[in-house]
């Protein structure tokens, strides 16, 4: 047992361009995904030590794998002199984790800093001048979001081009609007859905990167993943894929019942090499040298999250 303890906390970490994806997501068991390079962490899991360094959190939803170790996340980080986290959750949440973080500033007889933001479908969240974080309406029943880091960048209208700096920066101090403001979206995260129309969101459809689960694989396993508002390969490879333009498409919540090597197998065949090399699993620890830790471990009782 204590073995198998350890091999639950191996977290990935997926080299994406100039980015970093590392997290652990299993189905019903934990999932927390950060983005180092952007300060910011997708769910909170049971709170590993590398998710303290973001400044920044963004929650999807109330299920406990996926929020569990907030309050302990939020503790650390203001034991080791962190500065307090900004934490963006569905509105409809904010209310009981507010109680809930109080009740624990009892328990630690300490007043542990924090601040909700909540969020609604659509609502940008402006970190700074040139980045924000837009939340999206995800299908996982009650109130679950989805976010997208998004760059927002500046660009000269194409009426000025090739006009000289000097009469550019003249045109501007007299008032005249040069340029206009676009964004791109670098990262969307989804974290537990089924299938619906945040597919058919712009940005979920053309961010660079899309982290998003697939829970189940087999045929005999659709029940399961219409009960739990969880996506299927059916549905992905049929519905989603056809419609998305991302650069990286990382699957997240793959469910014991199958496991790792047996799900990539199932999508390899689906689509074909080619198809398939744009798609990674987080919990893919092939080549390894404890390749298949994720596949060896039973599932747990119940249905997942």
């Amino acid at each position: 047992m204590a073995e198998r303890s350890f091999l639950v906390q191996k977290f990935a970490k997926i080299g994406v361009g100039s980015s970093h994806v590392i997290g652990y997501s299993v189905a019903g068991e934990e999932t927390v995904c950060q983005v180092p390079e952007l300060d910011v962490c997708f769910d909170i899991g049971r709170a590993p030590h590398f998710a303290l360094t973001s400044n920044i959190l963004c929650i999807t939803h109330g299920h406990m794998d996926h929020l569990a170790g907030l309050a302990y996340y939020l503790s650390q980080r203001h034991f080791q002199g962190m500065k307090p986290a900004t934490v963006l959750l569905p509105a409809a949440l904010v209310n009981p984790v507010d109680q809930m973080l109080r009740c624990w500033r009892g328990i630690e007889r300490q007043v542990t800093p924090y601040q909700l933001v909540a969020m609604a479908p659509d609502q940008l969240h402006v970190v700074r001048k040139d980045f924000a974080i837009r939340a999206v309406e995800t299908h996982h029943g009650g109130t679950s979001l989805g976010y997208i880091l998004i760059s927002v960048r500046d660009k000269l209208k194409p009426e000025y081009f090739g006009r000289p700096g000097q009469e550019l920066g003249a045109l501007r101090k007299s008032g005249v609007a040069i340029q206009y403001r676009t964004e791109v979206p670098l990262v969307c995260y989804l974290g537990d859905t089924a299938y619906g129309k945040v597919f058919d969101h712009a940005d979920v459809q053309n961010a660079e990167i899309l982290i998003t689960e697939c829970t189940f694989f087999e045929q005999d396993h659709k029940p399961r993943a219409k009960a739990g508002r969880h996506l299927h390969v059916d549905q992905f490879v049929d519905l989603v894929l056809p419609n998305l333009k991302n650069q990286q498409i990382i699957l997240t919540h793959v469910s014991r019942r199958t496991g790792i090597r047996k799900a990539k197998a199932i999508l390899r065949k689906r689509l074909g090499e080619a198809a398939f090399t744009r798609i990674l699993f987080l919990m893919d620890f092939e080549g390894s040298s404890d390749a298949g830790d994720i596949d060896d471990l039973a599932p747990p009782p119940g249905e997942e999250d």
